[in-house]
């Protein structure tokens, strides 16, 4: 059961990387599988510090009310992320309808050709310190709940990994594209 916990959790708390793959894929920028497992690395030890903070604060909070604050806190965390990847999105499309307005009025063709860049190892870092931020607040609520470090961590770093690449890999094909025609 904490198999199947820790997976799931692993899968929430990473989905943000399937997104930064793919944005990073759509701009042509190329996250290889060791510049993926450097950022996962990254954020594993930033969601490991968190569970084990989690782990402390339960200490101090009654038996009774551990499971109830770690699931508000993951149900709030969650919440707020829907939230704010909804309103991403209706910025996305205003801005998108911005710029064929002005493409438009202007009579300027837009360059369809990108050269592909490499994503440094600095940049990698920071992506991976971005990201480990937001699995803080979800380690915390998930330790307090009762999952397991060891378990919890393997899940993660593995989806962390196969999140960034694969969708570095779906971000520079054609399937993205397929909603810019419908707008």
């Amino acid at each position: 059961m904490h198999l199947i916990s820790s997976l799931l959790f692993a899968i929430s708390a990473n989905i943000d990387s399937f997104i930064v793959g793919m944005s990073y894929g759509i701009k042509k920028s190329n996250i290889d599988l060791l510049k993926s497992t450097v950022i996962s690395l990254v954020t594993l030890t930033g969601t490991v510090i968190a569970i084990l903070m989690g782990t402390q604060i339960s200490q101090f909070l009654p038996a009774s009310s551990t499971q109830a604050i770690g699931c508000a806190l993951l149900i709030g965390l969650g919440l707020y992320y829907i939230i704010k990847s909804f309103c991403g999105y209706i910025q996305k499309k205003i801005k998108k309808a911005e710029v064929k307005t002005n493409e438009l009025n202007s009579g300027a063709e837009s360059e369809t050709q990108a050269k592909v860049s490499l994503l440094t190892m600095k940049e990698g870092l920071f992506l991976g310190l971005a990201l480990s931020i937001n699995n803080f607040g979800m380690g915390i609520g998930a330790s307090i709940t009762g999952l397991r470090l060891i378990p919890t961590a393997i899940m993660s770093l593995i989806v962390s990994v196969v999140f960034l690449y694969a969708g570095n890999l779906i971000g520079k094909t054609k399937v993205p594209h397929i909603s810019d025609q419908s707008a």
